[in-house]
């Protein structure tokens, strides 16, 4: 019974995916059923998120859109990937350590026989032309050992630059998986990781902690009006715009789409709406300009939620009052900031 069950709950999840796939215009491949048999299989809350933030104000989405959720969470990121390609490499170079000390091992352990050998053969009664051919044996010995010492020492080290190559490669990777890869901020994950990371002194100093959700206005519309080229350019001037209106201290990340978040630690609610009220009117007041075509696209507008941390609490409880008031900004009008609490007007 339970197997029918299972059987008749796929086959439902199947359908509703193709349904959505063909509402949406977009191509029926492997990778748009997967995301949509995954988004109506409810198990991953954050490309539920995702998924409802593009559809939201009865958006569709675009075949570019989906690609980039497919690649968010189903596709091996770089980090994994690196993982997997220098632990083989790695591997492979402590293989080779362990065969080279080995070798020396033996080599030694010749050269000790060979030395008890020539002992022996000193507490005998021998002649000068013996004694000189043994010296010569002695000595023939040792230079062949010392070369084989060198040899290895320099094998060692070669190891050892590979070795800390790997660690270059495996720390370059955590960055990139980490970084967005079209605005060159923090992406999601990093954004997780900076999060907790400002939670965490926030608790241990007693300092207030703000979180910002951003999003443009009506970015699904022009982006489809201009083009996803001029989309991205408008994506990467946000991201810039932001990040140039902060701190050091404080963290900008693409959160999803055309949703960004800033981190705000030392910040109460406060003093974050008033920085918030700055990133609006920055963005506000840039012009998004082609100039090779010689295009003046106007400009767009941000809605922005704020929140602050109360320390001990889960952090997606933060995360979620930051939405609503974000939710209350789009609902007041857009090109707005609300406070957690704030009532759309």
């Amino acid at each position: 019974m339970a197997g029918e069950e299972d059987f008749e709950t796929a086959r439902i999840l199947a359908s509703r995916a193709m349904d959505r796939i063909a509402v949406h215009g977009l191509l029926p491949n492997p990778e748009n059923f997967t995301l949509w048999y995954a988004y109506f299989g409810g198990q991953n809350p954050d490309l539920t998120r995702a998924i409802e933030l593009a559809q939201r104000d009865g958006a569709t989405l675009s075949q570019g859109h989906c690609d980039e959720l497919y690649k968010r969470f189903f596709t091996l990121d770089a980090e994994a990937q690196a993982i997997r390609e220098t632990s083989e490499r790695a591997r492979v170079a402590l293989g080779r350590i362990l065969d080279q000390l080995g070798s020396v091992g033996s080599e030694t352990d010749r050269y000790g026989q060979a030395l008890a050998g020539f002992r022996g053969e000193l507490d005998q009664p021998m002649s000068l032309a013996e004694l000189r051919a043994m010296v010569a044996a002695i000595a023939a010995e040792t230079t062949a050992i010392v070369d084989r010492q060198t040899r290895l020492q320099s094998q060692l080290l070669e190891s050892s630059q590979q070795l800390a190559e790997l660690r270059v490669v495996l720390d370059s990777a955590r960055r990139e998986a980490m970084t967005d890869g079209l605005t060159g901020i923090s992406n999601r994950r990093g954004f997780d990781l900076a999060l907790a990371s400002a939670a965490e002194e926030a608790v241990q100093t007693g300092m207030p902690m703000a979180l910002l959700m951003v999003d443009i206005d009506h970015f699904k519309r022009f982006n489809d009006t201009h083009g996803h080229l001029v989309g991205d350019h408008v994506l990467k001037l946000v991201a810039k715009v932001l990040t140039e209106g902060v701190k050091g201290r404080d963290t900008v990340a693409r959160y999803g789409g055309e949703e960004f978040s800033v981190i705000l630690p030392h910040t109460g609610l406060q003093n974050a709406v008033k920085l918030a009220e700055q990133l609006r009117a920055s963005v506000g007041s840039r012009q998004i300009i082609n100039r090779s075509r010689n295009a003046n696209y106007g400009s767009v507008t941000l809605s922005v939620g704020a929140a602050e941390y109360r320390p001990g609490e889960d952090l997606l409880a933060l995360m979620r009052r930051a939405d609503e008031a974000l939710y209350t900004a789009k609902r007041g009008g857009r090109n707005r900031v609300c406070a957690e609490g704030t009532v759309a007007g």
